[in-house]
């Protein structure tokens, strides 16, 4: 819950003496009531504080209390007068000057309905999340069934029969990637659905056709709040809600390939409009159509490690990622050249492909990239 809404949208009693540096778009993920002179030791961001300032005794007192929870990343101060009568003094020119949100709550109104009410949005908001990563686990199997997937959509009040675009978005530890990108996309007819863990989170964007346009350009503007930097896989918009398991896994697969940039700080956002490196291309390819393929390619590979303990897969990896190097193939894999070449043998020997054309090897190559992100590391092994 944004403090604006808490004020705004419900009747407690809440009037603004000072916005803060934020506007009040700070997220509230808690209420937290005290009287200590310096409670920053129990503060957690997002905190909102709410004190009857018995810890004001004179002027001086006001800055460092105001200074905690700057120093905390409250999300605000609220001051109930019933006590003092009056605003102690200095805080609210401490408040604008460290940019701490300062509300003052009426003096015939409790602190009991705001701390009530941010305990039920937040208990709205887990049950949210928990209903959310349930959808996602099952856009990620291969037996999401429409039906299912249609009830997720509509019990998290989005509308299945509008098309949805999934972002799959990483940055730093951290980040607020969530909140950056909850702030970043929202607009009118659109409706969010957000499942984060830690530095990596998974967007719905469900709306009409014309809402949905531009959320990769709108993501190349983000400014995260810590050193970290955006990467981001957009799917196109879904034709309908048995696309939407595909959409997860393209855009997943976009993520991977936005991964793949050299250093910087600027937003890497990988869409289906800019197709340029085989890995977007192959996104867009039907997930059956790729496991297909990585099957027919890889499994005698697969299995002849499964049954001798050998790496040929990795011995495979290896020499096309050494542009066919023997020696630094070797050297990488810490094995003798002649080794290496009784490996490569066998890989040609079991997969049928020439290891010094490059047709094959662009074969085998395109077969190595067709990972699923959910099998990422798996050996190659089972039907197509």
């Amino acid at each position: 819950m944004r403090l604006r809404e808490l004020v705004h949208e419900f009747d407690l009693g809440l009037s603004v003496v000072e916005a803060g540096a934020s506007g009040l778009t700070g997220e509230v993920r808690r209420a937290y009531v005290t009287d200590l002179p310096d409670p920053s030791r129990f503060l957690v961001p997002g905190d909102l504080v709410l004190t009857s300032c018995l810890w004001y005794h004179e002027p001086a007192d006001s800055r460092p209390f105001a200074a905690a929870l700057a120093r905390s990343r409250a999300a605000g101060l609220v001051v109930g007068l019933l006590v003092t009568r009056a605003m102690p003094a200095g805080l609210v020119a401490a408040c604008a000057e460290l940019g701490l949100p300062l509300l003052v709550i009426a003096e015939d109104r409790s602190f009991t309905p705001v701390c009530e009410i941010v305990l039920a949005e937040k208990q709205r908001l887990s049950l949210q999340q928990r209903q959310i990563a349930d959808l996602v686990g099952v856009l990620g199997s291969d037996t999401a069934a429409p039906g299912e997937v249609s009830a997720h959509l509509r019990m998290l009040g989005a509308d299945p029969h509008l098309p949805t675009v999934v972002v799959a978005a990483s940055a730093g530890p951290g980040d607020g990637l969530a909140e950056t990108l909850a702030d970043l996309l929202a607009a009118p007819g659109r409706r969010l659905l957000v499942h984060a863990d830690d530095d990596k989170a998974v967007l719905l964007v469900n709306g009409a056709a014309e809402h949905l346009d531009g959320v990769a350009a709108e993501l190349s503007t983000a400014e995260l709040p810590g050193r970290g930097r955006l990467m981001a896989g957009v799917s196109e918009p879904t034709a309908s809600v048995s696309d939407l398991g595909s959409a997860l896994e393209i855009a997943r697969r976009r993520l991977r390939s936005a991964r793949g940039h050299g250093p910087g700080r600027a937003p890497v956002v990988v869409s289906g409009s800019k197709v340029d490196s085989h890995a977007v291309l192959l996104s867009a390819l039907p997930t059956r159509l790729r496991r297909s393929f990585r099957h027919h390619m890889l499994t005698p590979l697969a299995d002849y490690d499964a049954v001798h303990g050998s790496d040929l897969i990795g011995t495979l990896t290896s020499f096309l990622e050494s542009c066919g190097s023997w020696q630094r193939s070797a050297e990488e894999l810490h094995v003798h050249v002649n080794t290496l070449r009784y490996r490569v043998q066998r890989i040609e020997q079991l997969t049928g492909r020439s290891l010094s054309s490059m047709r094959d090897r662009v074969d085998l190559y395109l077969a190595l990239t067709c990972l699923d992100v959910a099998e990422n590391n798996q050996p190659a092994t089972g039907t197509a």
